[in-house]
């Protein structure tokens, strides 16, 4: 990505109905799923981006963020007071079991990850047992589009094969379900009016809207967020996980 671009992520990212939507899906998670809060944590969001996360989830310890993108590190140092690292995911610069959670979100699917399984692997090592996972991707290849290429999708996954991924790498699964269902006729709609009226058009579908769209699109995700609380959806545009590391089985 070129820099002009993670400064259109920056400036979204605190307004954008997306991004709202998503961190409040994200924070109702951790506030199941996440042990109560004895003594400080350590938090790693791996794949920052410019940032936009490392804020909100101060909320549960002390965060640290890696990405593989200088750009975007110097954006999210600007968001953020936590240290932050250049490193490829599949290659995190931290010892094993530093951290009582690692987030990921919108990060493995991309083609510049040389493997998602080895990026699982690696955020397993850096987590307690015990620790979790919170994990956000694109579902399903029924809906790629010209977002995809976009923004360099190398895969769409299906739950089924997330929860196995997450096995194979050490996690026990403790929830899955897809997300933006709610708004899948709305994208759908969206994208056959694309191509009708902006045949030419290549960028990502993450651009701003008017004020009353933002905000209507934005009560929809809210309203997802309060169903993933307690239920699940059969399908949507997105797939979000939460797994918990499984003890090391000692032989002694």
């Amino acid at each position: 990505m070129e820099r002009e671009e993670y400064l259109r992520l920056y400036e979204l990212e605190n307004r954008l109905w997306w991004f709202l939507g998503m961190r409040r899906v994200s924070t109702d998670l951790l506030d199941r799923y996440l042990p109560p809060r004895e003594s400080e944590r350590w938090i790693l969001d791996a794949g920052c981006g410019t940032g936009g996360m490392l804020e909100t989830l101060r909320l549960y310890g002390q965060t640290f963020g890696t990405d593989a993108s200088p750009p975007a590190l110097k954006f999210a140092s600007m968001r953020a007071a936590a240290p932050l690292t250049q490193a490829d995911i599949c290659r995190l610069p931290f010892a094993s079991e530093s951290f009582d959670l690692v987030t990921s979100f919108d990060v493995i699917y991309h083609r510049a990850v040389s493997s998602d399984d080895e990026a699982l692997l690696e955020m397993g090592r850096v987590l307690r047992p015990g620790g979790v996972i919170l994990l956000r991707v694109p579902a399903l290849n029924l809906f790629r589009s010209r977002h995809d290429i976009a923004v360099h999708t190398r895969t769409r996954y299906r739950r089924r094969e997330l929860e196995e991924k997450l096995q194979q790498a050490g996690f026990a699964p403790e929830f899955l379900s897809y997300l933006n269902c709610f708004l899948l006729p709305l994208a759908m709609v969206r994208r056959g009016i694309d191509r009708l009226l902006r045949p030419e058009y290549q960028g990502s579908e993450v651009e701003p809207v008017a004020p009353w769209l933002n905000q209507t699109l934005l009560r929809i995700l809210m309203l997802e967020a309060m169903w993933v609380r307690s239920g699940t959806f059969p399908f949507g545009l997105s797939l979000v996980a939460v797994g918990r590391k499984r003890p090391t089985v000692s032989h002694d």
